[in-house]
């Protein structure tokens, strides 16, 4: 009975020998789970906004902290390399010659994805320490105008009298 010396435990799947598509198949399941996870929260905290928007507004304030933009970095990780190992599983189930480079096609995908995640390592993480945040002067500009806008008279459109006529 074959399936009596199935390696069933977790312990045991993780000393497979699988190699690198090994890794490659259980981080797509891991970050594919997370996803999910994160659009279910998302979709819970957007609503919050119709019910409760001073809950909301704490909630954003909650997001500027340190764990919530190390956790904003595992999502754009999971979201970035459950992408690209999907595009080289896709390739591999259309062209079936390609699963000869099969490691090489991972490390290809992992380098894309260290690649793309240095930058915005670097844009995410760096207000954590002094830097000021990504777009925030033009956000802080834009509330001023909007203020400014708010306090000076505006000129209102006037409606024509009765006695004046609507050119035609």
């Amino acid at each position: 009975m074959p399936s009596a010396h199935r390696a069933t435990s977790l312990g045991s799947a993780l000393r497979y020998r699988g190699r690198e598509g090994m890794w490659a198949w259980l981080l797509h399941r891991v970050t594919g789970l997370g996803i999910l996870l994160f659009l279910i929260v998302h979709v819970v905290d957007t609503a919050i906004v119709i019910y409760r928007p001073d809950l909301y507004d704490e909630a954003l304030a909650l997001y500027k902290s340190g764990f919530f933009r190390v956790a904003e970095l595992l999502i754009f990780f999971s979201v970035l390399f459950h992408a690209a190992n999907g595009l080289r599983v896709v390739v591999q189930d259309f062209w079936p010659r390609t699963m000869l480079r099969q490691r090489q096609m991972t490390y290809a995908v992992a380098a894309v994805v260290v690649l793309a995640m240095l930058p915005v390592t670097w844009m995410m993480i760096s207000p954590l320490f002094g830097r000021p945040e990504p777009g925030a002067a033009r956000y802080e500009e834009q509330q001023r105008v909007r203020h400014e806008d708010r306090l000076s008279p505006t000129p209102t459109a006037q409606a024509p009298s009765a006695g004046q006529g609507v050119a035609l």
